[in-house]
């Protein structure tokens, strides 16, 4: 058996190194800022030059869903469990990232960790002693920025329009549909006739709304939810938000951005490389937003939407 790891900075690039010592092995990059991936926002394990195993990340930052990394590295060790290559995203010295990293090196095993020179990381705790090596450096975040925008741009040329009754799947990665929907009459009771949408779950009463709603609508809110704190969010956080579709068996088949919802019939409109009609059963919201000319638009807060 035979396994590799590959640790490197932001300021480092594996481009160089994998053309010339990756051969046909298969590639699992964990990086959801990388243009290998063919669309930024997903993690894969690639056989050959395609993918054979995607993961919907919805981000650029790796500290933003570790769940997911570790997810697809379960079934990649299912799938591949021989002469694996594995990249790790470009590490940050946070103590979330040096936990998931231990975690990462613990599950694959690997007969070999090699990190970039450069790397701000403290080598002890590893299943092998890592070795440095010289890569090349990474392009400038302008540079990669354009990478990125180009494959938005090609991504978004794939894409076809969707409806979605949010009714009738179910939403990952994001507050929304979590909790107790409220009924236009439970709003009302509420003091909440201006929203367009609100829940309860665990304490916390999520609204969607337009209007600011004042001190005093507020109390009377989490007096007739019985809940302790109440978390807002204006409809346009949702617009230009990056999605994935996935069946009900977790399969990720589709990737895109929603581009609008109409909360009164709590229908979403998005763009996605499905074909429709879509067997949508999970629907998946990530914190990139990205409008349909390929700009970044940012990444809203964890749990925000």
């Amino acid at each position: 058996m035979r396994r590799t790891l590959l640790i490197g900075h932001h300021g480092a690039s594996w481009r160089d190194w994998l053309k010339e010592h990756r051969g046909g092995r298969p590639f699992l990059c964990l990086d959801p800022a990388d243009p290998v991936q063919g669309v930024p926002g997903q993690i894969c394990l690639f056989k050959g030059a395609k993918p054979s195993i995607t993961r919907f990340y919805g981000s650029l930052d790796p500290q933003r869903a570790p769940h997911v990394t570790i997810s697809l590295i379960s079934a990649a060790l299912a799938t591949s469990p021989d002469d694996l290559l594995v990249q790790f995203f470009p590490y940050r010295s946070t103590p979330l990232l040096r936990q998931v990293s231990l975690l990462v090196a613990q599950m694959l095993q690997p007969t070999e960790i090699l990190i970039a020179a450069g790397t701000d990381m403290d080598q002890g705790g590893f299943p092998v002693g890592p070795s440095e090596v010289e890569i090349e450096k990474a392009f400038p975040p302008v540079v990669q920025m354009a990478q990125r925008k180009a494959l938005w741009i090609r991504l978004f040329e794939s894409c076809q329009k969707h409806t979605i009754d949010l009714r009738r799947v179910s939403i990952d990665g994001a507050r929304l549909g979590t909790g107790q929907r409220f009924t236009p009459d439970e709003r009302k009771q509420a003091r909440l006739e201006h929203a367009l949408y609100a829940e309860r779950a665990a304490g916390t009463l999520f609204v969607v709304s337009d209007v600011e709603t004042e001190e005093g609508d507020v109390s009377a809110a989490l007096d007739f939810s019985g809940c302790s704190k109440a978390h807002f969010v204006t409809p346009g956080a949702y617009r230009n938000l990056l999605c994935g579709f996935a069946r009900q068996s977790g399969e990720d088949f589709g990737i895109g951005i929603v581009t609008e919802i109409d909360w009164q019939s709590m229908r979403a409109q998005a763009l996605c490389t499905a074909i429709p009609p879509a067997p949508l059963r999970i629907l998946r919201l990530g914190a990139l937003r990205v409008d349909s000319s390929g700009r970044e638009l940012g990444e809203v807060r964890p749990w925000q939407v």
